[in-house]
């Protein structure tokens, strides 16, 4: 029995590094078909500020200098700098193409942490599921052609929880390589977009929780300090190392780290500006969209085949007692953005692009979900046959 779940085991692994290598040639394919997104060129335009600032140590100070009618450097955007590097250094004439090819790599990575977390937490079969359900979800396949902004957030996102997983797995005795990994995505995360900061709190959070649960009967003893230390120790230094790193990337934070992010904090936390788009077959201004629009949204365009899955893991998750601490992260890493847009009727648009970085994690329940399914099938068609 050993030797074929051992076997079982080899075959998902095997099946998922094949779906992987496979998905990356087609998203790379189709991203050769895809065309500019509304607002590319402005960003492309702030790329190549962002070049020649760096370029000229700064005295060009274009890309790092906010006015009413320029607000571009609030956005990290550096996948955008790394692409428009890309172009320019090897001189790429079709630069809109090989910003696409670019951004659809980062689509494949952040599908690729959505199964590796899966992988984590249940085993590679529900890595494989994971990583079907992502690769065949349209909108999330669709933003991993063109939009260089809310999808890179998503990946680094989703590369923060998977790091986040090991770490708190590996707690006490934390590996050099799982907390570099860590910083570095928390870094990439904010070098997007500000929405990378929200790593820092379910870092703080759920590290707190952690320290709690594995010391709540001796709070006070030497081991619960020493553990608190370790803590401590470990997300200060995450935390500063991501922070250096993320506001060397992106000029306008370099030049007053902690005012301007927290400007561009409150910038891209309500937006100024208002569109008008459809939504329940009628023209609105997105400033004065239902505070249900996100999450309608989201379920109405989303595979009926991920909403399934998160049914299946809400009816039969509460059962697996031992990842109660890992559910409550993934749960917490999906829910939490969506529930704060909602409270705070946040002016989005674009459908759900603005909480795209969320939809990673949401499918790494619903793949958890179809494998918590098979394997309560699995067992009852053993019992019968036992039987």
């Amino acid at each position: 029995m050993k030797n074929e779940k051992l076997t079982e085991s080899k075959i998902w692994r095997w099946a998922f590094f094949a779906l992987a290598a496979l998905g990356l040639v087609i998203i790379v394919v189709l991203a050769q078909d895809a065309g500019m997104s509304g607002d590319e060129h402005f960003h492309y335009e702030q790329a190549e500020n962002v070049y020649n600032y760096y370029k000229t140590f700064g005295k060009d100070s274009t890309a790092a200098v906010v006015t009413e009618k320029y607000n571009l450097p609030f956005y990290g955007q550096s996948v955008d700098n790394f692409a428009y590097f890309i172009t320019k250094t090897f001189n790429i004439e079709n630069v809109y193409g090989a910003r696409h090819i670019i951004n659809s790599i980062f689509g494949w990575l952040a599908m690729l942490f959505v199964g590796l977390i899966a992988y984590r937490v249940a085993g590679w079969r529900a890595a494989v599921i994971s990583f079907i359900l992502i690769f065949l979800s349209p909108r999330f396949l669709g933003h991993s052609f063109n939009n260089l902004k809310d999808l890179p957030l998503a990946t680094g996102m989703v590369m923060g929880v998977y790091f986040m997983v090991c770490f708190f797995q590996e707690f006490p005795k934390i590996r050099i390589k799982t907390a570099t990994f860590l910083a570095l995505a928390i870094a990439f995360a904010i070098s997007v977009r500000i929405g990378g900061l929200l790593l820092f709190a379910y870092f703080g959070l759920f590290g707190a929780i952690l320290y709690f649960i594995r010391n709540r009967k001796v709070l006070f003893s030497k081991q619960s300090k020493q553990e608190l230390i370790k803590m401590l120790g470990w997300g200060i230094g995450i935390a500063f190392v991501a922070f250096i790193l993320a506001v060397l990337t992106w000029p306008f934070a370099l030049k007053a780290p902690i005012d301007n992010m927290k400007e561009t904090l409150g910038s891209m936390s309500q937006f100024a500006t208002a569109i008008r788009q459809v939504f329940e077959g009628q023209m609105q201004w997105s400033d004065l969209l239902p505070g249900y629009y996100t999450p309608k949204f989201i379920f109405s365009s989303i595979p009926i085949a991920v909403i399934l899955g998160l049914t299946s893991f809400f009816i039969m998750g509460w059962k697996e007692k031992k990842n109660y601490f890992i559910y409550s992260l993934i749960i917490f890493s999906f829910i939490f953005p969506i529930f704060w847009i909602v409270y705070q009727n946040s002016n989005v648009y674009g459908g759900w692009r603005h909480a795209m970085f969320a939809y990673p994690t949401m499918v790494v329940a619903a793949g958890l979900g179809f494998n918590l399914a098979i394997e309560w099938v699995t067992q009852k068609v053993i019992k019968k046959n036992g039987n």
